[in-house]
């Protein structure tokens, strides 16, 4: 039986995880009952398993004999979002939703589970399951590393499920794929006065606007436009009432690039900008920029080999190398400073429905994505595996 065959063979059990785990959402570093399920999951299926911290789960299938070690990662945490569809599986936690796809991607990684267990005669060394906690919080994968769950490792392999892929088909990019992602938070501190009063206060409201407008000269100014490069601004906060300076200020941003020397250069743009435009009008900046994850670089070689296994279960018309690098980051991409590998975008669209964006109230998946997915991944594993 072909790998896509076993896959199409656990179809139900992995949309009915699926649906378990959308129905019962938690946020990062609270998946305490994923990870119970999870658990569950694999005690069936004969695998131990540990704990890295309190919810990333970690299981082994060790072929028993010597060879080389494959890393597989799904990230098992919900956003903050009050569902807005109506089914079935509809989330029974308010406020909390699978709003990105980790329900499908803990389902087909244990759909693979099985697959790959049932395959030990057929490779050498060893496949390490990584549930990891946390990712839409920028958590859990450092832990991981830090833990040691990756030392020795040979490859890292993981997939995320896309709305703008037609299911049965997969993007596989070799070289950067997805950006890195800080995030910054300025607080300017003015001097509070009466609003008809301006000379008697210093306005952080102004010197806040001056800054934002500042920050979008930046990357057309310092960065190519072939590289390419993001800062955004998605709050700014002050102020009690219409009529008063307020004495602080807030905002927070992002900064996105796809290499470290781009990321250093903005990093320290965004805190020149903020600390000259303040002083320029009496203010000071407290600048605070957090490192989420680092940009994602899939290894030429990895990203090869996953092309092959790829078309052997979509076909060599249905793996797209060609889709372009985009803004949106996962920290997956954190894996890479231990080990190479690749990230792969499977297509997760059959309706209208199923194409909506993610983070949004309204995403679901199209029933057949765990099913492609968990091929794609046991396919690369024992095509991987049996190399020596």
């Amino acid at each position: 039986m072909s790998v896509l065959k076993e896959a199409e063979s656990l179809k139900s059990y992995m949309v009915g995880l699926r649906n378990y785990f959308h129905a019962h959402p938690e946020l990062g570093l609270q998946e305490f009952g994923t990870c119970r399920k999870i658990e569950e999951e694999l005690d069936g299926i004969g695998l131990e398993h540990f704990r890295v911290k309190e919810t990333n789960v970690i299981a082994r299938i060790d072929s028993g004999r010597p060879g080389r070690t494959l890393v597989l990662r799904a990230d098992i945490d919900a956003l903050p979002i009050q569902e807005a569809n109506d089914v079935p599986y509809k989330s029974q936690n308010p406020g909390v939703m699978h709003a990105c796809g980790h329900d499908g991607h803990t389902a087909y990684l244990l759909g693979a589970a099985r697959i790959i267990n049932a395959h030990r005669d057929d490779f050498c060394g060893k496949v390490i399951l990584v549930f990891q906690a946390a990712e839409e919080i920028g958590k859990g994968a450092r832990d991981v590393i830090d833990a040691g769950v990756l030392d020795g490792a040979d490859r890292c392999f993981g997939i995320h499920f896309s709305s703008g892929i037609d299911v049965g088909k997969v993007g596989v990019k070799a070289g950067a794929d997805m950006a890195s992602c800080d995030r910054f938070k300025i607080t300017v501190h003015g001097k509070s006065a009466h609003i008809t009063c301006p000379q008697l206060g210093v306005d952080s409201v102004f010197v806040a606007s001056l800054i934002v407008t500042q920050l979008q000269t930046l990357v057309p100014r310092l960065v190519s436009p072939v590289e390419g490069a993001l800062i955004g601004v998605g709050r700014i906060a002050s102020g009690t009432t219409y009529n008063i300076i307020p004495e602080e200020a807030e905002i927070e941003g992002t900064i996105r690039t796809f290499s470290k020397a781009v990321r250093e250069k903005l990093s320290e743009a965004v805190r020149k900008v903020a600390r000259n435009v303040a002083e320029e009008y009496g203010a000071t900046a407290d600048i605070q920029i957090e490192d989420i994850c680092d940009p994602c670089f899939n290894d030429a070689q990895s990203a090869e080999e996953v092309v092959r296994s790829a078309q052997k279960i979509f076909g060599g018309e249905n793996v797209l190398t060609t889709i372009e690098k985009r803004f949106g980051s996962d920290n997956f991409a954190d894996f890479y400073r231990k080990v190479p590998g690749c990230y792969v975008h499977v297509g997760s669209a059959d309706s209208e429905r199923t194409r909506i964006a993610h983070h949004n109230d309204h995403f679901d998946l199209a029933e057949d994505s765990c099913t492609f997915a968990a091929a794609l991944t046991s396919q690369y594993a024992l095509d991987f595996l049996a190399q020596l």
